[in-house]
């Protein structure tokens, strides 16, 4: 059996009900460390993840990202949190990225594929990756559905270009196409997947290359299973149990912060 930390490297705050308009959000009060605690999980990346139906999605990214440093703040040692970038305003995106990430405050920065109307390539977007190349901070792409994958990865591989020394981490709907990934793993060394055990329980070629060549390139991610079921299948993927600890804690302790040496990071 494989002993290790493991990290959530993917997980979106949770939200009451559709959002559709800036009066529907509720800040997220809940302490999340007993359910961490009993479930298993070392740490977790959180992003403000739920609101790409609201019409107001980018005129609020300072208040997400406020709200996710509050939420880190409780429990520094065992989270971690991304931030939101409004393209809209860029100077004041690039000032609390820049504040937050130098502070310890946040990990890096957050994007969702289906809000990004400009395209992920956009000379708008450019600003977020050359800060977060500067700072060595990762940007987390996810992508909600296979559409948006197809139609944005080509734009990732010129961004993956454009900044070579940019942590990409890209979210990957269920079902993408492993041959895909495996094919930008070996020609961009900074491209990443956060993938939940789910996927590499069903994808034997991606196993084979994380195995082999790629163990430091992919991140465990609950994904849409509760934390609970995802930890035990991730217990159970198909990889050497050195590429298995990778896989669920030790890549993400890596690119986030976490200190995973300690025995337990959960008072």
């Amino acid at each position: 059996m494989t002993h290790a930390a493991i990290i959530d490297a993917l997980f979106s705050i949770p939200q009451k009900g559709p959002i559709t308009q800036i009066a529907d959000c509720i800040p997220y009060l809940e302490d999340l460390a007993p359910r961490m605690k009993t479930s298993g999980i070392t740490g977790a990346v959180l992003v403000h993840g739920n609101c790409m139906h609201c019409q107001y999605q980018w005129n609020c990214a300072d208040r997400k990202t406020h709200e996710i440093v509050n939420i880190v703040a409780r429990h520094p040692r065992q989270l971690r949190g991304l931030a939101a970038y409004d393209p809209l305003r860029i100077g004041e995106s690039l000032r609390w990225i820049d504040e937050a990430v130098s502070k310890g405050e946040l990990a890096g920065a957050y994007v969702q594929a289906e809000c990004c109307v400009t395209g992920l390539d956009a000379p708008r977007m450019y600003p977020l990756y050359g800060m977060c190349a500067k700072l060595r901070a990762p940007v987390v792409v996810d992508f909600g559905s296979r559409d948006r994958w197809v139609y944005h990865r080509p734009q990732l591989e010129v961004v993956a270009a454009d900044f070579p020394e940019l942590d990409l981490l890209l979210a990957a709907p269920p079902q993408s196409e492993s041959i895909l990934m495996v094919q930008m793993m070996k020609h961009f060394p900074r491209v990443s997947f956060v993938l939940g055990p789910q996927e590499l329980q069903q994808n034997e070629s991606l196993c084979e290359y994380l195995e082999l060549q790629g163990r430091d390139r992919a991140l465990f991610r609950s994904a849409s299973e509760e934390w609970p079921l995802a930890v035990q299948i991730g217990k159970g993927v198909p990889l050497s149990p050195a590429a298995r600890r990778a896989y669920l804690g030790e890549n993400a302790a890596k690119v986030f912060g976490f200190a995973i040496e300690a025995s337990s990071l959960i008072a």
